[in-house]
Protein backbone atom coordinates (compact mmCIF):
# COMPACT_ATOMS: atom_id res chain seq x y z
CA UNK A 1 0.00 0.00 0.00
CA UNK A 2 1.32 3.02 -1.14
CA UNK A 3 0.92 6.14 1.58
CA UNK A 4 1.22 9.72 1.62
CA UNK A 5 3.27 10.37 4.83
CA UNK A 6 2.42 13.67 6.69
CA UNK A 7 5.61 15.44 6.48
CA UNK A 8 5.38 18.97 5.98
CA UNK A 9 2.95 19.35 9.10
CA UNK A 10 5.61 22.13 9.80
CA UNK A 11 3.80 24.06 7.39
CA UNK A 12 0.82 24.47 8.65
CA UNK A 13 1.40 24.58 12.41
CA UNK A 14 4.87 24.82 13.82
CA UNK A 15 5.34 21.21 15.73
CA UNK A 16 8.61 20.19 17.13
CA UNK A 17 9.95 17.21 16.12
CA UNK A 18 10.00 13.80 17.82
CA UNK A 19 13.72 12.13 17.98
CA UNK A 20 13.69 8.22 17.65
CA UNK A 21 16.29 6.29 19.31
CA UNK A 22 18.09 5.67 15.71
CA UNK A 23 18.64 9.66 15.85
CA UNK A 24 15.42 10.05 13.02
CA UNK A 25 12.84 12.71 13.23
CA UNK A 26 9.16 11.96 12.55
CA UNK A 27 6.38 14.67 12.68
CA UNK A 28 3.21 12.30 13.16
CA UNK A 29 1.94 9.47 14.37
CA UNK A 30 0.82 8.13 10.73
CA UNK A 31 4.87 8.03 10.26
CA UNK A 32 5.56 6.54 13.52
CA UNK A 33 2.99 4.02 12.26
CA UNK A 34 4.40 3.48 9.07
CA UNK A 35 7.75 3.20 10.26
CA UNK A 36 6.71 0.41 13.05
CA UNK A 37 4.67 -1.58 10.24
CA UNK A 38 7.84 -1.06 8.13
CA UNK A 39 10.33 -2.63 10.49
CA UNK A 40 8.69 -3.46 14.06
CA UNK A 41 12.22 -5.01 15.78
CA UNK A 42 14.43 -1.48 15.24
CA UNK A 43 11.02 0.53 16.65
CA UNK A 44 9.85 -2.02 19.20
CA UNK A 45 10.17 0.29 22.35
CA UNK A 46 9.98 3.88 20.49
CA UNK A 47 6.16 4.31 20.28
CA UNK A 48 5.38 2.75 23.31
CA UNK A 49 6.81 4.87 25.99
CA UNK A 50 5.94 7.71 28.08
CA UNK A 51 8.22 10.20 26.05
CA UNK A 52 6.39 9.25 22.78
CA UNK A 53 2.70 9.61 24.82
CA UNK A 54 3.60 13.11 25.78
CA UNK A 55 4.57 14.43 22.34
CA UNK A 56 1.43 13.27 21.22
CA UNK A 57 -0.14 14.72 23.61
CA UNK A 58 1.67 18.05 24.25
CA UNK A 59 2.65 18.92 20.54
CA UNK A 60 0.31 17.32 18.43
CA UNK A 61 -1.99 18.58 20.80
CA UNK A 62 -4.44 15.49 20.50
CA UNK A 63 -5.33 13.98 23.87
CA UNK A 64 -8.13 11.57 22.57
CA UNK A 65 -4.90 9.87 20.53
CA UNK A 66 -2.44 10.08 23.36
CA UNK A 67 -5.23 8.64 25.73
CA UNK A 68 -5.57 5.69 23.32
CA UNK A 69 -1.58 5.42 23.52
CA UNK A 70 -1.85 5.51 27.27
CA UNK A 71 -4.50 2.29 27.05
CA UNK A 72 -2.32 0.36 24.45
CA UNK A 73 0.65 0.78 26.46
CA UNK A 74 -0.70 -1.03 29.57
CA UNK A 75 -1.40 -4.19 26.69
CA UNK A 76 1.45 -6.90 28.90
CA UNK A 77 1.57 -8.69 24.91
CA UNK A 78 3.77 -7.23 22.57
CA UNK A 79 1.39 -8.84 19.98
CA UNK A 80 -1.74 -7.00 20.72
CA UNK A 81 0.18 -3.46 21.46
CA UNK A 82 1.75 -3.88 18.38
CA UNK A 83 -2.02 -4.96 16.69
CA UNK A 84 -3.73 -2.01 18.26
CA UNK A 85 -0.62 0.86 17.43
CA UNK A 86 -0.94 -0.49 13.68
CA UNK A 87 -5.04 -0.07 13.96
CA UNK A 88 -5.25 3.45 15.35
CA UNK A 89 -7.00 4.89 12.39
CA UNK A 90 -7.17 2.82 8.94
CA UNK A 91 -4.00 3.58 7.54
CA UNK A 92 -3.38 -0.56 6.75
CA UNK A 93 -5.69 -2.49 5.18
CA UNK A 94 -7.07 -5.54 6.85
CA UNK A 95 -5.31 -7.84 4.44
CA UNK A 96 -2.03 -5.92 5.66
CA UNK A 97 -2.48 -6.37 9.30
CA UNK A 98 -3.20 -9.67 8.60
CA UNK A 99 0.07 -10.04 6.87
CA UNK A 100 2.46 -8.65 9.87
CA UNK A 101 0.25 -9.97 12.44
CA UNK A 102 2.26 -13.87 12.51
CA UNK A 103 5.75 -12.22 12.07
CA UNK A 104 4.81 -10.14 15.52
CA UNK A 105 3.62 -12.86 17.02
CA UNK A 106 6.33 -15.44 16.33
CA UNK A 107 8.44 -12.36 17.16
CA UNK A 108 7.15 -12.02 20.41
CA UNK A 109 7.26 -16.17 20.99
CA UNK A 110 10.86 -15.79 20.70
CA UNK A 111 11.37 -13.05 23.12
CA UNK A 112 9.22 -14.56 25.69
CA UNK A 113 11.14 -18.02 25.03
CA UNK A 114 14.15 -16.19 25.27
CA UNK A 115 13.31 -14.13 28.64
CA UNK A 116 12.24 -17.18 30.37
CA UNK A 117 15.49 -19.20 29.22
CA UNK A 118 18.08 -16.59 30.28
CA UNK A 119 15.96 -16.17 33.91
CA UNK A 120 16.50 -20.10 34.03
CA UNK A 121 20.11 -20.31 32.81
CA UNK A 122 20.82 -17.43 35.85
CA UNK A 123 18.76 -20.07 38.34
CA UNK A 124 20.84 -22.72 37.33
CA UNK A 125 24.54 -20.77 37.15
CA UNK A 126 23.30 -20.12 40.99
CA UNK A 127 22.17 -23.96 41.36
CA UNK A 128 18.52 -23.36 41.97
CA UNK A 129 17.46 -25.86 40.14
CA UNK A 130 14.00 -25.88 41.16
CA UNK A 131 13.11 -22.42 40.31
CA UNK A 132 15.19 -23.20 36.52
CA UNK A 133 13.12 -26.34 35.77
CA UNK A 134 10.04 -23.86 36.63
CA UNK A 135 11.17 -20.81 34.50
CA UNK A 136 12.20 -23.45 31.55
CA UNK A 137 8.77 -24.77 31.74
CA UNK A 138 7.32 -21.36 31.59
CA UNK A 139 9.01 -20.95 28.35
CA UNK A 140 7.65 -23.82 27.30
CA UNK A 141 4.46 -22.88 27.05
CA UNK A 142 5.48 -20.38 24.13
CA UNK A 143 7.56 -23.27 22.02
CA UNK A 144 6.20 -26.70 23.05
CA UNK A 145 9.16 -28.23 20.35
CA UNK A 146 12.33 -26.32 21.86
CA UNK A 147 14.85 -29.25 22.19
CA UNK A 148 17.66 -26.98 24.16
CA UNK A 149 14.69 -26.45 26.61
CA UNK A 150 14.15 -29.79 27.58
CA UNK A 151 17.74 -30.73 27.74
CA UNK A 152 18.19 -28.17 30.18
CA UNK A 153 15.05 -29.13 32.42
CA UNK A 154 16.62 -32.74 31.74
CA UNK A 155 19.73 -31.18 33.37
CA UNK A 156 18.07 -29.68 36.31
CA UNK A 157 16.71 -32.75 37.05
CA UNK A 158 20.03 -34.75 36.65
CA UNK A 159 21.78 -32.39 39.54
CA UNK A 160 18.66 -33.41 41.47
CA UNK A 161 19.27 -37.15 41.49
CA UNK A 162 15.94 -37.54 39.50
CA UNK A 163 17.07 -39.47 36.73
CA UNK A 164 13.57 -40.93 35.51
CA UNK A 165 12.17 -37.48 34.67
CA UNK A 166 15.88 -36.09 33.55
CA UNK A 167 15.70 -39.12 31.10
CA UNK A 168 12.21 -38.52 29.92
CA UNK A 169 12.98 -35.27 28.84
CA UNK A 170 16.73 -35.54 27.36
CA UNK A 171 14.58 -38.08 24.96
CA UNK A 172 12.50 -35.53 24.70
CA UNK A 173 15.08 -33.00 23.64
CA UNK A 174 16.88 -35.95 21.03
CA UNK A 175 13.87 -36.75 19.50
CA UNK A 176 13.07 -32.99 18.38
CA UNK A 177 17.10 -32.89 17.61
CA UNK A 178 18.05 -36.27 16.73
CA UNK A 179 21.90 -34.59 15.26
CA UNK A 180 22.29 -32.72 18.55
CA UNK A 181 25.66 -33.92 19.58
CA UNK A 182 25.03 -32.54 23.27
CA UNK A 183 22.03 -33.82 24.09
CA UNK A 184 23.48 -37.59 23.12
CA UNK A 185 26.43 -37.06 25.03
CA UNK A 186 24.11 -35.72 27.89
CA UNK A 187 21.79 -39.25 27.96
CA UNK A 188 25.01 -40.94 27.86
CA UNK A 189 26.56 -39.38 30.92
CA UNK A 190 22.83 -39.76 32.69
CA UNK A 191 22.56 -43.43 31.67
CA UNK A 192 26.21 -43.83 33.22
CA UNK A 193 25.46 -41.99 36.61
CA UNK A 194 22.21 -44.28 36.67
CA UNK A 195 24.47 -47.49 36.26
CA UNK A 196 22.14 -48.48 32.80
CA UNK A 197 25.26 -49.65 31.69
CA UNK A 198 23.75 -52.15 29.02
CA UNK A 199 21.70 -49.06 27.39
CA UNK A 200 24.76 -46.46 27.46
CA UNK A 201 26.53 -49.16 25.70
CA UNK A 202 24.49 -48.98 22.91
CA UNK A 203 24.67 -45.23 22.65
CA UNK A 204 27.94 -45.49 22.86
CA UNK A 205 28.45 -48.09 20.39
CA UNK A 206 26.84 -45.97 17.88
CA UNK A 207 28.35 -42.71 17.99
CA UNK A 208 29.78 -42.17 14.41
CA UNK A 209 33.81 -42.71 13.22
CA UNK A 210 34.16 -38.95 13.32
CA UNK A 211 33.24 -38.72 17.24
CA UNK A 212 36.43 -41.92 18.03
CA UNK A 213 37.39 -39.54 20.65
CA UNK A 214 34.09 -39.26 22.65
CA UNK A 215 33.45 -43.08 22.45
CA UNK A 216 36.38 -43.88 23.73
CA UNK A 217 35.85 -40.88 26.09
CA UNK A 218 32.46 -42.64 27.63
CA UNK A 219 33.69 -45.72 27.44
CA UNK A 220 36.22 -44.82 29.76
CA UNK A 221 33.67 -43.13 31.90
CA UNK A 222 31.30 -46.10 31.84
CA UNK A 223 34.32 -48.45 32.64
CA UNK A 224 35.31 -46.31 35.59
CA UNK A 225 31.94 -46.07 37.16
CA UNK A 226 32.26 -49.80 36.93
CA UNK A 227 35.29 -49.85 39.29
CA UNK A 228 37.08 -51.72 36.11
CA UNK A 229 39.97 -48.70 36.40
CA UNK A 230 42.19 -50.62 33.84
CA UNK A 231 39.66 -50.51 31.41
CA UNK A 232 38.42 -47.08 32.28
CA UNK A 233 42.58 -46.12 31.90
CA UNK A 234 42.74 -47.56 28.29
CA UNK A 235 40.11 -45.99 27.11
CA UNK A 236 40.64 -42.46 28.40
CA UNK A 237 44.21 -42.82 27.01
CA UNK A 238 43.25 -43.98 23.60
CA UNK A 239 40.73 -40.57 24.07
CA UNK A 240 43.96 -38.46 25.10
CA UNK A 241 45.76 -39.69 21.67
CA UNK A 242 42.68 -38.02 19.53
CA UNK A 243 42.55 -35.11 21.80
CA UNK A 244 44.98 -33.83 24.24
CA UNK A 245 43.39 -32.27 26.54
CA UNK A 246 43.69 -31.69 30.81
CA UNK A 247 40.24 -33.15 31.60
CA UNK A 248 41.29 -36.11 30.11
CA UNK A 249 44.79 -36.15 31.81
CA UNK A 250 42.77 -35.77 35.41
CA UNK A 251 40.40 -38.96 34.50
CA UNK A 252 43.40 -40.81 33.79
CA UNK A 253 45.01 -39.83 37.11
CA UNK A 254 42.08 -40.57 38.85
CA UNK A 255 42.45 -44.36 37.41
CA UNK A 256 45.66 -44.45 38.86
CA UNK A 257 44.73 -43.41 42.15
CA UNK A 258 42.34 -45.98 42.57
CA UNK A 259 44.39 -48.35 40.88
CA UNK A 260 46.83 -47.35 44.08
CA UNK A 261 49.52 -45.89 41.71
CA UNK A 262 50.05 -42.92 43.02
CA UNK A 263 53.56 -41.60 41.55
CA UNK A 264 52.00 -42.05 37.91
CA UNK A 265 48.89 -40.21 39.24
CA UNK A 266 51.15 -37.26 40.61
CA UNK A 267 53.60 -37.16 37.35
CA UNK A 268 49.83 -36.79 35.09
CA UNK A 269 49.31 -33.73 37.66
CA UNK A 270 52.49 -32.13 36.68
CA UNK A 271 51.49 -32.00 32.87
CA UNK A 272 48.46 -30.53 33.93
CA UNK A 273 48.00 -26.91 33.51
CA UNK A 274 46.72 -24.79 36.16
CA UNK A 275 44.69 -22.08 33.49
CA UNK A 276 41.18 -23.64 34.76
CA UNK A 277 38.93 -23.15 37.99
CA UNK A 278 37.70 -26.43 37.36
CA UNK A 279 40.96 -27.71 36.52
CA UNK A 280 42.16 -26.73 39.77
CA UNK A 281 39.54 -27.99 41.72
CA UNK A 282 40.05 -31.51 39.90
CA UNK A 283 43.59 -31.17 41.11
CA UNK A 284 42.61 -30.74 44.56
CA UNK A 285 40.79 -33.40 44.62
CA UNK A 286 42.82 -35.70 43.38
CA UNK A 287 45.36 -34.51 45.76
CA UNK A 288 43.29 -35.11 48.68
CA UNK A 289 42.66 -38.76 47.39
CA UNK A 290 46.75 -38.96 47.89
CA UNK A 291 46.46 -37.39 51.12
CA UNK A 292 48.72 -34.42 49.88
CA UNK A 293 46.87 -31.80 51.25
CA UNK A 294 49.39 -28.94 50.88
CA UNK A 295 49.04 -29.47 47.20
CA UNK A 296 45.54 -29.97 47.67
CA UNK A 297 45.30 -26.07 49.37
CA UNK A 298 47.51 -24.64 46.68
CA UNK A 299 45.15 -25.98 44.17
CA UNK A 300 42.17 -24.16 45.46
CA UNK A 301 43.90 -21.38 47.06
CA UNK A 302 44.76 -20.52 43.06
CA UNK A 303 41.24 -21.15 42.25
CA UNK A 304 40.04 -18.90 44.50
CA UNK A 305 42.54 -16.14 43.58
CA UNK A 306 40.43 -16.18 40.03
CA UNK A 307 36.82 -16.70 41.67
CA UNK A 308 36.46 -15.35 45.19
CA UNK A 309 32.12 -15.35 45.62
CA UNK A 310 32.04 -19.26 44.84
CA UNK A 311 31.27 -20.93 48.54
CA UNK A 312 32.21 -24.04 47.25
CA UNK A 313 35.77 -23.34 47.15
CA UNK A 314 35.70 -21.87 50.29
CA UNK A 315 34.45 -24.85 51.64
CA UNK A 316 36.75 -27.12 50.15
CA UNK A 317 39.83 -24.43 51.85
CA UNK A 318 37.79 -24.62 54.88
CA UNK A 319 38.13 -28.77 54.85
CA UNK A 320 41.57 -28.57 53.48
CA UNK A 321 42.80 -25.88 56.18
CA UNK A 322 41.29 -28.27 59.13
CA UNK A 323 42.59 -31.72 57.65
CA UNK A 324 46.16 -29.54 57.71
CA UNK A 325 45.23 -28.38 61.61
CA UNK A 326 45.19 -25.12 60.58
CA UNK A 327 42.12 -24.76 62.25
CA UNK A 328 42.25 -20.61 62.24
CA UNK A 329 42.38 -20.77 58.58
CA UNK A 330 39.61 -22.98 58.23
CA UNK A 331 37.61 -21.12 60.55
CA UNK A 332 37.96 -18.32 58.50
CA UNK A 333 37.15 -20.15 55.28
CA UNK A 334 33.99 -21.31 56.39
CA UNK A 335 33.16 -18.08 57.74
CA UNK A 336 32.69 -16.95 53.78
CA UNK A 337 31.22 -19.67 52.50
CA UNK A 338 28.59 -19.53 55.02
CA UNK A 339 28.15 -15.44 54.13
CA UNK A 340 28.12 -15.86 50.63
CA UNK A 341 25.58 -19.39 51.12
CA UNK A 342 24.04 -19.47 54.36
CA UNK A 343 22.14 -22.30 55.81
CA UNK A 344 23.76 -24.52 53.32
CA UNK A 345 23.98 -28.45 54.67
CA UNK A 346 27.59 -28.91 53.74
CA UNK A 347 28.39 -25.54 55.00
CA UNK A 348 27.19 -26.39 58.24
CA UNK A 349 28.44 -29.55 58.58
CA UNK A 350 31.93 -28.33 57.54
CA UNK A 351 31.46 -25.84 60.31
CA UNK A 352 30.41 -28.43 62.76
CA UNK A 353 33.77 -30.90 62.48
CA UNK A 354 35.87 -27.71 62.20
CA UNK A 355 34.45 -27.06 65.60
CA UNK A 356 34.76 -30.33 66.96
CA UNK A 357 38.58 -29.59 65.62
CA UNK A 358 38.45 -26.54 67.75
CA UNK A 359 37.23 -28.84 71.09
CA UNK A 360 34.08 -26.68 71.57
CA UNK A 361 31.88 -29.55 71.79
CA UNK A 362 28.56 -27.51 72.39
CA UNK A 363 28.52 -25.45 69.27
CA UNK A 364 30.24 -28.77 67.16
CA UNK A 365 26.18 -30.47 68.62
CA UNK A 366 24.43 -27.31 68.16
CA UNK A 367 25.28 -26.56 64.50
CA UNK A 368 25.04 -30.78 64.00
CA UNK A 369 21.31 -30.37 65.50
CA UNK A 370 20.84 -27.62 62.57
CA UNK A 371 22.33 -29.97 60.05
CA UNK A 372 20.15 -33.20 60.78
CA UNK A 373 17.01 -30.71 61.20
CA UNK A 374 18.02 -29.11 57.43
CA UNK A 375 18.05 -32.64 56.05
CA UNK A 376 14.73 -33.63 57.34
CA UNK A 377 13.30 -30.79 55.75
CA UNK A 378 14.44 -31.21 52.54
CA UNK A 379 13.77 -34.71 52.67
CA UNK A 380 10.15 -33.87 53.31
CA UNK A 381 10.16 -31.07 50.46
CA UNK A 382 11.68 -33.81 47.92
CA UNK A 383 8.48 -35.75 49.06
CA UNK A 384 6.10 -33.36 48.34
CA UNK A 385 7.78 -32.52 45.16
CA UNK A 386 7.75 -35.92 43.67
CA UNK A 387 3.90 -36.49 44.97
CA UNK A 388 2.99 -33.69 42.62
CA UNK A 389 5.12 -34.56 39.63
Amino acid sequence: MEIGLKLSMTEDIKISPYRLTNGINIYSVEEAIYLFYKNFKEYSTDFFDDRFISWVYKDLLNVELANKLIEIKKQQSFYQKSIDFLTLNNFYSSEEIENISLELFNWEKRGQVERKKIKGDRFFKENMFEKAIESYKDALDFDVSNSILYNNIGICYIRLKRYDLALRYLKKAINLSPNNKDILFNIIELLIEKEDFDYAKEYIDNLDDDMLYNKYYYLGELYFKQKNYDKAKSSYVKSYLFEKSNSILLKIASCYVSLNSYDKAVKCLEIVEDNDVDILIAKGDIYEKINNIPMAIKCIEKANFYNRNNYLLWLKLAKYYRQDYNLLKAEGAIYKASTLCPNNEQVLFEQSLIKKAQGKFKEYQSILSKVVQKSSEDYRENLNINKNI
